[in-house]
């Protein structure tokens, strides 16, 4: 079964060694209103960096949740920390890495990163002051990841980034883990959509299941330690199987929809 290594922050927003000045706060308001304080990435990395490095291991990938992700600081970390465990496998043929192997293993790690935040701004961009949400971080660094280890240009069309798309869409959501709104209403989260994963390296295949986190809650002892599950008892519901280049042409109803009060959801 899946795990989540837990992580400890609050909001996180601005990419490791992105920028020497880093806004730990964007604005009063949103203080206020959304309880925002951002992650500097120094602890984000001294927090990652307590991990064992099991913790990165290509496959099976490790499974994170950042439940309050801003635009991503956490998020990019995990990521790259988990490309470069790849990167070491493919130069020390640790694991007689073909070039599908390494495009499986790359999106293998990208859908293990789960994160939700209350701000369509952090997770989506596109707004004044918040040009770049999570959704497109991760992104770069996936095409960045590509384009230095295996010299490869991943075009917006290309099967593999059309998947990734996919993977970050389904996995990096707007949505509010609290049970309740700052209005005592609750929150909905119990509709928040989960996506399982079970990758087949060798065929550069993956199966996709679908749960809510509401289904894992119920089904569920969520036990808090170091790691908790992230698929609960009940079988969550399968939606597909097929290679990691068709990924993408699946059809699933959580791609832009924010999970608001009274367990509803909305349109963005």
């Amino acid at each position: 079964m899946p795990k989540i290594e837990k992580l400890t922050s609050k909001h996180a927003s601005i990419p490791v060694n992105e920028t020497a000045t880093e806004r730990l706060v964007k604005s009063s308001e949103r203080v206020r209103d959304l309880g925002e304080v951002f992650t500097p990435s120094a602890i984000v990395l001294d927090i990652l960096n307590l991990l064992p490095e099991e913790a990165w291991q290509p496959h099976p990938s490790k499974t994170f949740l950042e439940p309050a992700c801003g635009d991503g600081n956490f998020l990019v970390a995990i990521l790259a920390k988990k490309l470069d465990a790849i990167s070491i496998g493919t130069s020390s043929d640790a694991f007689n890495q073909s070039i599908n192997t390494n495009h499986t293993l790359a999106l293998e790690a990208l859908a293990s990163i789960y994160g939700v935040d209350i701000s369509p701004d952090n997770i989506i961009g596109g707004t004044p002051g918040h040009e770049i949400g999570a959704r497109e971080r991760l992104l770069t660094l996936f095409t960045d990841w590509f384009a230095d280890l295996l010299c490869e240009k991943l075009e917006d069309d290309d099967p593999i980034m059309l998947s990734a798309k996919w993977i970050v869409t389904q996995n990096i959501l707007v949505g509010n883990m609290l049970p309740f709104e700052a209005n005592g209403q609750p929150s909905g989260r119990s509709n928040i959509p989960l996506i399982e994963y079970d990758w087949n390296i060798e065929a550069a295949k993956v199966s996709i299941s679908s749960t809510t986190l509401g289904d894992v809650m119920e089904s569920a002892e969520v036990e808090i330690g170091e790691a908790v599950s992230l698929f609960g008892a009940t079988p969550a519901k399968h939606l597909w199987t097929g290679k990691i280049e068709d990924l993408h042409e699946v059809a699933t109803e959580q791609s832009t929809t924010r999970h608001g009060r009274k367990g509803g959801k909305r349109d963005l």
